[in-house]
């Protein structure tokens, strides 16, 4: 019992006297081998069963009756039957090796090639059906899957598991009606209805066969199985030009014709389908040259977007020189000359008003601040001090710094009553140098010097510039009007003009009136 639970190829790479060479097919029941026989170069295909399957006697049945299909029928375009060994350790058939993948893999990975083989396609498997039914036997199981094309166009049609006799219901002992697995997409309406099985039932799988090849998808999908066997009874397919638009619509009559709903709409059989489908032309223009058309379509368009709308030299000077020798092309191109220069208009067709450069708005004179005090005048015949700087240091003996300048060890200088002092200066104010004194009162060595605990300050006298009366004593001078500098100080309260903000934007200058920097 153990030997029998093992996979057949599983017993060193071989099975009786065939060596396992790879796996062509996986199936729930069966697997598909290609073997080589032993001793020599013959080369096959082995559909046998997996070691579970042997102990179900409904699978070994339909194996055996596969076997028998296959051995009554002989034609180029259907797999070819060797043998079948049934023994207790292995049950498998010998069949033809034919390595291409089969319709439906064809459509998915090259569905353009499909279509340009079409024809050969619908010949070659409408004339296998055709001879299974004159030997008496409908397929019943007709899809892309059981369909092997290569590049050259060669077809064989596989899986006879399903078939049955026309006037008889010998397959339905062996129960294949009951597992159709993934055919419900291609199941007639007639055998839904359980109906006796007629050529017309192979003809309207083919026909959804054919429909997925013009397409690229079936013409029934359904949410659930009952919803897809009621749309196989009562829906009207779309027409495949509707999805493809290169079929003719000759094409779409012959399919709509084969998915008729009653099998007397159909055609009567597989002869009277192949003489309509010699005066049909499948496409309207070849569909590898519309593939490739398409595709240079789309790379002279890759090109023209990256290249932007620029023309070289040479194509220019063909186009002129063209233009000169063809008065139409020269029209042509000025036309597109004046359409490429033409502003596009409103979708109203009114011409769009040119917006008027919009100008700075004038600012509002800042108002000019007074000043915190009469300036100090100047002593008559003295040039004005340079604002406040560090002096070097001295060195011993060295005459003292000037007034107006900070003593070492002292800080800032003295200021004037009145004046505004260094910690409540405004920002960027520098302090005001101390008007020069008389020799008499030049600080000399030992003598207390303003500023210092316990000395009162004293007030230099106040002099007036050239020209201008003394003012009697306690009587206060007059202020003499100065010029005043932007930033350097402002009146007490008074706010600076606050920069412009989102609200006036407008009055920015637009990009077109800056200055071309760059």
């Amino acid at each position: 019992m153990a030997d029998e639970k093992k996979t057949p190829a599983a017993d060193d790479n071989k099975i009786d006297h065939y060596v396992r060479l790879g796996t062509i097919a996986m199936g729930k029941h069966a697997q598909v081998l290609e073997v080589q026989e032993e001793n020599t170069t013959n080369r096959f295909a082995m559909k046998v069963l997996l070691a579970e399957a042997m102990t179900d006697s409904e699978q070994v049945a339909i194996l055996k009756y596969e076997g028998k299909v296959a051995q009554s029928l002989d034609h180029p375009n259907l797999i070819k039957w060797f043998a079948t060994v049934n023994r207790k350790t292995n049950i498998y058939l010998i069949l033809e090796l034919f390595k291409s993948p089969n319709l439906k893999s064809n459509i998915l990975m090259d569905i353009v090639g499909v279509q340009a083989r079409l024809r050969k396609l619908i010949e070659c498997t409408s004339q296998a059906l055709n001879h299974m039914h004159e030997r008496g036997w409908v397929h019943l199981d007709v899809k892309p899957d059981n369909i092997l094309m290569s590049r050259a166009s060669e077809v064989r049609v596989i899986d006879f598991s399903l078939s049955e006799k026309i006037k008889g219901a010998l397959g339905k002992m062996f129960g294949g009606k009951k597992d159709i697995g993934g055919t419900l997409s291609y199941i007639a309406p007639e055998t839904i209805r359980k109906e006796a099985p007629s050529p017309a039932t192979d003809i309207y799988s083919l026909g959804i066969t054919i429909y997925e090849c013009l397409t690229g998808t079936i013409p029934f999908k359904g949410s659930t199985p009952k919803d897809l066997l009621m749309k196989h009874l009562t829906a009207v397919p779309t027409p495949p030009s509707d999805i493809n638009k290169n079929v003719t619509p000759e094409m779409d009559r012959m399919v709509l014709r084969m998915l008729a709903k009653k099998t007397k709409d159909r055609q009567k059989n597989l002869q009277e389908l192949m003489s309509e489908f010699r005066n049909v032309q499948p496409f309207k223009e070849d569909p590898e040259k519309l593939r490739d058309q398409r595709l240079a379509e789309e790379k002279a368009a890759e090109g023209q977007q990256s290249l932007g709308k620029r023309i070289d030299s040479r194509t220019d000077h063909t186009r002129s020189e063209k233009a000169k020798v063809d008065p139409e092309f020269a029209k042509q191109v000025a036309a597109s000359a004046a359409a490429a220069n033409t502003p596009p208009q409103p979708k109203s067709g009114k011409p769009e008003p040119v917006k008027p450069k919009l100008a700075s708005k004038p600012q509002p004179a800042a108002a000019v601040p007074q000043p915190l005090m009469p300036m100090m005048p100047m002593a008559p015949g003295f040039a004005p001090q340079m604002p406040f700087m560090p002096m070097p240091p001295m060195m011993p003996g060295q005459f003292a710094p000037m007034p107006g300048y900070g003593y070492p060890g002292m800080g800032m200088p003295q200021q004037m009553p009145g004046y505004p002092s260094g910690a409540g200066m405004m920002p960027g104010m520098m302090p005001m140098p101390m008007p020069m004194q008389p020799a008499a009162m030049m600080p000399q060595p030992g003598m207390p010097m303003p500023g210092m605990p316990g000395v009162p300050q004293q007030m230099p006298p106040q002099m007036a510039p050239p020209n201008q009366a003394q003012p009697a004593p306690g009587q206060p001078m007059e202020p003499v009007p100065t010029r005043f500098i932007p930033g350097s100080f402002l009146n007490p309260g008074q706010r600076p003009e606050p920069p412009p903000t989102a609200k006036d934007v407008d009055d920015l200058p637009i990009m077109e009136e800056l200055p071309d920097v760059l």
